[in-house]
C-alpha cells in the first residue's frame, strides 16, 4: 500500500481548532525534479496551520511560515511519476491532488511569452517547465533552435495534474507559420513530435479550453490552471517493446523512441514481485520525459512476428503467453494464432490506452471458416478490451487486433495476453473522500467486489492501518460478489488521529492474497488515462475526547 510508506512526521503533536476540513485546489509548481528543493505555494481554503501529506516516500512539505507555503525536499531516490497530496487539519483532509516528480532539471515559465516570435527561449534541453495558463485568453510560448531533421517531443501535463482545461499545442516556424497542431494524447493532454524540416527556432504554444467543457469558446486561464511541460530534443525513450516485464528473473526489452542509438536498444529491466502479475508497473527509464508503463507477466513477454495481416501469416501464440505488437498503418490488422483444446477457457487481454498507447483496440478471435466468435472493445470501466472465451473445438484460431477507428501508427502499441482464467477479484471504493470519526462512534464505508474469471475462494474484507482506539470487524463477501460495508468503531476514550488507512480483500484459502480497495480519482471527468487514475489509500480522521 502506498499509503503506509510515507506518513511524515508532520502528523505529531499539535491540535487545532478549524470551522472544516482544509480544500485544497492547486498546487505550484505542481511537481519539481528528483534531488531538488524548492518553495512550493496552494491554493484553496487553507488556514495558516494546514499540513501537506504525500503518499509519495522521499518527498517532504514542511511549512515555511509563510500561509500557504512550504518547503519542498524530494530525495534522489522518491520514483518519478505522478503521486497524492492532501492537505489537512484537526478537522479532517481535502480530496486528494496530483503532484509530479520528474528527473528532468526544472525552470519556471517567464512571462510574457504569449506573442508569436516572442516565446520563452529554452537554452538547455531536456527541460521541465513549471507554469500557468493564468488569464482568460492566455497563450505560452517556448521557443527552441532545432537542426534539420531534429525531432522535438514535448509531452503537456495539466488534465494529468487535475487542471481544468483541455490543451491544445502548436508548433510555429521563425516566420509566424503553424507547421503542426496537436490536441488530444492519452487523455486531454497533447503530445507533440515533431521532425525539423529545416534548421531554424521553432515556438511551442500552447492554451487550453475549459474542461468540462462550457458554452464559452475562448481559451481558459486562472490561479488554478497550472501545467508542467517537458521537452526534448533527443534522445528520447517513449516505449519499451515488448511492454512486459516478468517476475522470473531480468527481462531483455527494446528502447523504442526518437534520436536514439541503435547500438544502445537493450535494456534490462528488474525481476518483480510474483503478486504483481497483471498489474500496470511505471518504470523510470533512461531518456524517458515520464515514467514508461509496462505489464507485469510471470514470464518474458514475445514479440509478434511481421508481416502478420493475413491469415497465413499470423503469429503463433498459446497460452501462457504475453505478445508485444503495433498496428503500424491505418487500417491495419495484427493476427496471431492461437492453438487450443475443445473446452479451454483462455483469457484473452490487450493493454493498450492504460500503458498509454492512443490504439482504440478491438479484439476479435475467429474460426478455421473465419467466423466471428467473439468481438469485444471497451469493458465496462476499462478501457480495453478483454474477454473469457471457451473454445468450442480443438483447432487453431485466428485472434485479431485492430484500432476500432481504423488508425495506426509508430506509437500505436499493445501488449496481447492469453492467459488461463484464473481466480481474480477487484475491490472498488466510491470516492476518496475523508472520513471523519469521532470516540464512541461508528462510520460506515462501502466497497464493491467484482468477482472475475473461476474464483471460487471466499473472499473476507478487513481493514488496514487503523490507529489505536479504532476498531472494524471483518466482513464476509457474497459468493457472487457485489457490495460489502465495513463498519469503524471508535473506543469512547480513543484519541486524536489523522492519516491514511486501507481497505483489503482477502482470500480465506491457502496460499493467502488479497487487493486493496481503490477509489477512482477523476470521477464523470475521467477522458483517456494517465499514469495515477485510480488510488488506495483513503484518509481517516478520528476527534478523540
Amino acid at each position: 500500500m502506498r499509503a503506509r510508506l510515507a506518513m511524515i512526521a508532520l502528523l505529531g503533536g499539535a491540535t487545532f481548532v478549524h470551522a472544516a476540513p482544509p480544500v485544497l485546489e492547486a498546487l505550484f509548481p505542481a511537481g519539481g525534479q528528483v534531488g531538488s528543493t524548492f518553495t512550493l505555494a496552494a491554493n484553496g481554503k487553507l488556514e495558516a496551520d494546514a499540513r501537506l501529506w504525500t503518499d509519495c516516500p522521499g518527498v517532504f512539505f514542511v511549512p515555511n511560515g509563510k500561509k500557504r507555503e512550504w518547503q519542498v525536499t524530494i530525495l534522489a531516490e522518491a520514483p518519478p511519476g505522478l503521486h497524492l497530496v492532501r492537505a489537512w487539519n484537526a478537522e479532517g483532509a481535502s480530496e486528494p491532488r496530483w503532484f509530479s516528480v520528474g528527473s528532468l532539471p526544472e525552470m519556471a515559465e517567464v512571462e510574457p511569452n504569449n506573442e508569436v516570435g516572442k516565446g520563452q527561449a529554452l537554452e538547455k534541453l531536456p527541460v521541465c517547465v513549471n507554469a500557468r495558463l493564468d488569464t482568460g485568453g492566455d497563450v505560452d510560448g517556448y521557443t527552441i533552435k532545432l537542426a534539420a531533421g531534429q525531432t522535438l517531443v514535448a509531452v503537456a501535463e495539466a488534465y494529468a495534474l487535475g487542471s481544468a482545461v483541455d490543451m491544445v499545442a502548436h508548433v510555429v516556424n521563425d516566420k509566424g507559420v503553424r507547421v503542426l497542431t496537436v490536441s488530444d494524447g492519452r487523455n486531454l493532454d497533447p503530445v507533440v513530435v515533431f521532425k525539423a524540416p529545416a534548421a531554424g527556432s521553432y515556438t511551442v504554444q500552447l492554451a487550453g479550453f475549459g474542461h468540462p467543457p462550457v458554452a464559452d469558446v475562448r481559451f481558459t486561464g486562472s490561479t488554478v490552471v497550472v501545467y508542467r511541460m517537458h521537452l526534448s530534443a533527443g534522445p528520447v525513450v517513449t516505449e519499451l517493446f515488448p511492454a512486459v516485464i516478468s517476475t522470473l528473473g531480468k527481462t531483455e526489452v527494446e528502447l523504442r523512441g526518437y534520436g536514439l542509438d541503435p547500438k544502445k536498444l537493450r535494456h534490462g529491466l528488474p525481476v518483480m514481485p510474483t503478486n504483481a502479475v497483471g498489474d500496470v508497473v511505471a518504470l523510470a527509464v533512461p531518456n524517458a520525459l515520464q515514467p514508461v508503463q509496462v505489464i507485469a507477466a510471470d514470464k518474458p513477454g514475445l514479440m509478434e512476428k511481421e508481416p502478420n495481416q493475413e491469415v497465413a501469416q499470423a503469429t503463433p501464440m498459446k497460452v501462457g503467453d504475453s505478445i508485444g505488437g503495433h498496428i503500424a498503418d491505418k487500417d491495419a490488422m495484427d493476427r496471431y494464432a492461437l492453438t487450443v483444446k475443445k473446452g479451454d477457457r483462455v483469457s484473452l487481454r490487450l493493454f493498450a490506452r492504460r500503458i498509454g498507447s492512443p490504439l482504440d483496440a478491438v479484439l476479435e478471435v475467429f474460426n478455421a471458416e473465419g467466423k466471428s466468435l467473439v468481438s469485444v472493445d471497451d469493458v465496462g470501466d476499462n478501457s480495453d478490451p478483454e474477454s473469457v472465451w471457451t473454445a468450442p473445438a480443438d483447432g487453431v484460431f485466428q485472434v485479431v487486433v485492430r484500432d476500432r477507428f481504423g488508425h495506426g501508427g509508430e506509437a500505436f502499441a499493445y501488449v496481447l495476453q492469453a492467459v488461463a482464467p484464473a481466480a481474480e477479484f477487484s475491490v472498488k471504493l466510491a470516492d476518496g473522500k475523508a472520513l471523519v470519526l469521532e470516540a464512541g462512534k461508528t462510520v460506515s464505508l462501502k466497497a464493491t467486489v467484482k468477482i472475475t474469471g473461476d474464483a471460487k475462494t471466499p473472499l473476507v474484507c478487513r481493514m488496514a492501518q487503523l490507529p489505536p482506539g479504532v476498531f472494524a470487524a471483518e466482513v464476509a463477501v457474497p459468493e457472487k460478489g457485489g457490495e460489502v460495508e465495513v463498519k469503524l468503531q471508535a473506543a469512547i476514550e480513543a484519541p486524536d488521529f489523522q492519516g491514511p488507512i486501507g481497505l483489503t480483500v482477502w482470500t480465506k484459502a491457502e496460499p493467502n492474497h488479497f487487493k486493496e480497495g481503490r477509489y477512482p480519482l477523476r470521477g464523470e471527468n475521467l477522458r483517456g488515462t494517465s499514469l495515477l487514475d485510480e488510488a488506495e489509500p483513503l484518509w481517516l480522521t478520528v476527534k478523540g475526547k
